[in-house]
C-alpha cells in the first residue's frame, strides 16, 4: 500500500499567505483605529501571539508518504513551505518489514504522530517519530490496517 497526503501540499502556502496578509490587516486596525491598544504593553503581546500561531502551524504542516510494497516499509517526512528548494527537514526511514515490532498512533489536539519501534542490529528496540498531523481519517485507518498485517505477518513468523 502507497499513499501520502500530497492533496494537502497545495493549501500550506495559500494558508501560510493569508495568515500573513490577516496579521497584518489585524495590527493595522487595532493600531489605526482602537484607542486602547495603543498602549505598549499591548503591542509587544500581538506580535508574539502571530508568531505562536506560525510556530504550531509550521511544527504541524508537513508532508508524510508511507510506502509498504514488497518487502520494505518506507516513512518520509518532509516539510511543506519550501520543502521543493530545501529538503532541510526530512526525515526518512526504511527498513525490512521483519524488523516492525509494534506502532503506535498519538493523537492530540492540533498533533498527530505515528510512533514505529523497530529492532535495530544491535537487537535493540528503537523508537522513530512521524507527523502524521494532515493525513486524513480514512488514509490514518488504512496506515493502521497495513501496519497491523506486518505485525500479524510477523508474529507469526517468529
Amino acid at each position: 500500500m502507497r499513499f501520502s497526503n500530497a492533496k494537502s501540499k497545495k493549501w500550506v502556502p495559500f494558508l501560510y499567505f493569508f495568515l500573513g496578509i490577516g496579521s497584518i490587516l489585524i495590527m493595522l486596525y487595532l493600531f489605526l483605529f482602537r484607542e486602547d491598544f495603543k498602549t505598549v504593553g499591548v503591542w509587544y503581546s500581538i506580535p508574539v501571539m502571530l508568531l505562536l500561531v506560525f510556530l504550531i502551524f509550521y511544527s504541524t504542516a508537513k508532508y508524510f508518504e508511507f510506502d509498504s510494497d514488497g518487502n520494505v516499509l518506507t516513512f518520509v517526512n518532509k516539510g511543506l513551505f519550501i520543502s521543493n528548494f530545501i529538503n532541510y527537514r526530512e526525515h526518512r526511514a526504511e527498513f525490512p518489514k521483519e524488523k516492525l515490532k509494534r506502532y503506535r498512533l498519538q493523537n492530540y489536539i492540533l498533533f498527530s504522530f505515528l510512533y514505529i519501534y523497530v529492532k535495530s542490529k544491535t537487537n535493540q528496540i528503537k523508537r522513530v517519530r512521524f507527523n502524521i498531523s494532515l493525513l486524513s481519517g480514512t488514509k490514518k485507518r488504512a496506515l493502521k490496517k497495513s501496519l497491523d498485517k506486518v505485525i500479524k505477518h510477523n508474529n507469526q513468523i517468529s
